[in-house]
């Protein structure tokens, strides 16, 4: 059974992370709420990106959302998470790659809608684990640890080197 997700915030980190998941067998992407723009604008723009080329699968968009190889995904432009009803569409994870809900109160709204792990795209200051591959994701508890943050780009150039140096 797959990890059904969803992103929040189509910009450049929501579209390189639906890139990177969709082919994985363990994801399922589901659904995307981004504000700007509609649906038919986030699949010409999952297609072509700008820095990483043509994305080669088939996408097809309609109103209401798009089609990658056939696999349909549900589209909305709320501007708030607790406007998203995520756990209708049965999401488990939500990637928050907006870039403006970065604390746990402004977080909440996806866990009292069902949602179980939240992966926050940017730095989150307190209440969450700050990962950063390959330097400390050995601390990831999947039972304790349900707010997780990608941490920044800084961070994640800086802290392999600090630990090379190390």
């Amino acid at each position: 059974m797959s990890i059904r997700v969803g992103i929040n915030g189509f910009g450049r980190m929501g579209r390189l992370g639906f890139r990177a998941a969709w082919s994985n067998e363990d994801f399922e992407i589901v659904h995307i709420n981004e504000i700007k723009g509609g649906s038919k604008l986030a699949a010409h723009l999952l297609e072509f990106d700008s820095v990483h080329g043509h994305w080669d699968p088939a996408i097809e968009a309609d109103d209401a959302g798009f089609s990658v190889e056939g696999k349909r995904v549900t589209f909305t432009d709320k501007a708030t998470p607790g406007e998203v009803d995520w756990a209708s569409m049965g999401v488990d994870i939500v990637v928050e790659s907006s870039g403006q809900f970065r604390t746990p109160t402004l977080l909440q709204p996806y866990f009292d809608s069902g949602v179980r792990k939240v992966v926050v795209a940017a730095p989150v200051k307190e209440g969450a684990l700050n990962v950063v591959m390959g330097c400390n994701d050995d601390l990831y508890d999947p039972n304790t640890h349900h707010l997780l943050t990608a941490a920044s780009c800084t961070t994640n150039c800086l802290a392999p080197v600090v630990k090379v140096i190390q």
